[in-house]
């Protein structure tokens, strides 16, 4: 039997192989897929034909060869899956539909109130999303992949998947297992910085970047780290917890419960905290008031260049401790706050990192805006479902062993 397992478990890496080659590569011929991933022309043509017969491939026209018959085009099926990614913010939740390439099918929001028992209400919310999404692209729940969820706090993988999120005093609330409960499909979770970071990295401005940092700004702040071309994860998943990094010794109240964090000063409510300091009046609503914030500073407005040239230096001194601590050639800048933020301000908070950075740790350091926009969290959580997919897993492809 050992010899038989084995076949079985070759078979199951090179299709793998495969699969991650047309997904990050688009479609191609066979013959190029053996050339570019040195798999023997034998088997790409055996995994290939299984994969076409239980629907992950499909054919996709034909391709001129230079002498003998033209080649066949293969790519991945698109309609042969559907994936949910959901950004589960603190103030509203999105969830996004995707096809099996990638594309953005459909969008549902809601928003979400502050009530005592926030896991019920955002349990309700995702099971109304999931099924709202189903409903407009007109699919079955056989047809969903799975669900994959990027949250703002710790993921934890002890046994079970849980969740620690001091905001809502979660200190280990079993998520994973009541959002399935609730929406009755398979669901992946990781913190929404790490989703955004794999989103990047796979479809955004990162593809082919081995060492990088995509750092999310909204309510809250956190950052996601890949080195040698793979997520850092740390020793309990925790790794990229940047917001809860000190900026000011004996500073500002954080909600983790500690002070001087830089969550306090560059998430959202403490930019706001820091507009009112300086004599600003900013609305209750974050989204607007940041949002004008920014155009008052492009305008001139004198209390808003205050503001925004003190964000520039406590911003640029904590990325510039994170690129001392991991030396990033790139930093991404992404999630709401810091998609506005640093639309104004990029070309003053790299000169700021690049004063405050050691030299060598800045000699190739590029700093840009993520790609993917305000859908990264959505996609990066879709990329969850997507790994767990293109890991050649049993049930997903139960058709080709």
């Amino acid at each position: 039997m050992k010899p038989l397992r084995r076949t079985v478990d070759l078979r199951q890496a090179n299709t793998q192989v495969i699969l991650r080659h047309l997904c990050f590569n688009g479609s191609m011929s066979r013959m190029e897929i053996s050339l570019q991933t040195q798999l023997s022309a034998g088997m790409v043509t055996n995994v290939t034909s299984e994969l076409l017969q239980s629907g992950v491939l499909i054919e996709k026209g034909l391709e001129e060869s230079s002498g003998g018959r033209p080649r066949t085009i293969v790519d991945i099926n698109p309609r042969h899956g559907y994936l949910i990614g959901v950004d589960l913010g603190e103030t509203q939740v999105a969830l996004e539909l995707f096809d099996l390439k990638m594309n953005k099918l459909c969008t549902t929001l809601e928003p979400v109130a502050q009530e005592e028992d926030m896991l019920a209400q955002y349990i309700c919310i995702l099971q109304r999303g999931c099924q709202n999404l189903m409903m407009q692209a007109g699919l079955s729940p056989e047809k969903i992949l799975g669900v994959g969820i990027g949250v703002p706090g710790i993921v934890e993988h002890n046994g079970q998947v849980s969740v620690a999120a001091p905001m809502w005093n979660w200190r280990s609330e079993p998520v994973l297992e009541l959002v399935e409960q609730a929406v009755g499909l398979p669901v992946y979770i990781d913190n929404g910085a790490k989703a955004m970071t794999l989103a990047e990295s796979w479809f955004g401005a990162g593809r082919g970047v081995q060492d990088m940092a995509v750092i999310l700004i909204g309510t809250g702040i956190g950052a996601g780290i890949i080195t040698k071309g793979a997520l850092y994860r740390g020793a309990t998943n925790s790794a990229g917890e940047w917001g809860h990094t000190k900026i000011v010794l004996h500073g500002r109240q954080c909600r983790c419960g500690g002070q001087g964090c830089l969550e306090a000063y560059v998430g959202a409510p403490g930019i706001l905290a820091s507009q009112r300091e300086a004599g600003g009046h900013p609305q209750d609503d974050q989204f607007v008031a940041v949002g004008q914030l920014v155009d008052a500073y492009q305008r001139g407005d004198p209390t808003a260049e205050r503001v925004m040239q003190d964000l520039t230096q406590v911003l640029g001194i904590g990325i510039a401790n994170l690129v001392n601590l991991f030396n990033p050639e790139r930093i991404e800048i992404g999630g709401w706050a810091g998609l506005l933020i640093g639309g104004a301000l990029l070309d003053d908070l790299t000169a700021c990192v690049k004063q405050n950075a050691l030299p060598l740790s800045t000699k190739e350091l590029s700093i840009s805006l993520c790609q993917l926009g305000e859908d990264a969290i959505c996609t990066g959580a879709a990329c969850l479902v997507l790994e767990e997919f293109l890991s050649a897993n049993l049930k997903f492809n139960r058709g080709i062993y």
